[in-house]
């Protein structure tokens, strides 16, 4: 995954530049469904990049993925780790990727393995 991915985004970035429903991104941060920071030094909240599809649109697996990694208790350090990963043994794409491919269901099942494992530890 490119490095520019995990850039957090201006809420107002993305209002202007991508056209996105600044309620809408309101509505899926309290919701637990994307993740945001509250910025001080910009009074304005940032959202990481990989969130984002085309047209600034948050795709029904990122939602999923990141209501998953809250509930399994996982930081979003460590979901963005696991989405960098390589799926499968041949090198196939990242998990990032089948959030973008509609494949939300191998991720949650991923993000909950993952969270089992840390709790095993």
């Amino acid at each position: 995954m490119h490095e520019t991915l995990t850039t957090p985004l201006p809420a107002s970035w993305l209002a202007s530049r991508l056209r996105v429903d600044a309620r809408e991104i309101a509505r899926l941060r309290d919701a637990g469904e994307l993740y945001g920071e509250w910025s001080e030094s910009g009074n304005e909240w940032l959202y990481p990049a990989w969130q984002f599809g085309p047209g600034g649109k948050v795709p029904t697996g990122v939602r999923q993925a990141v209501a998953a990694a809250r509930a399994a208790g996982l930081t979003q350090a460590r979901l963005v780790t696991l989405l960098r990963r390589r799926v499968g043994l041949m090198g196939g794409g990242r998990f990032l990727d089948l959030l973008f491919e509609g494949r939300a269901d191998t991720v949650v099942a991923a993000i909950r393995t993952a969270a089992t494992m840390a709790e095993g530890v």
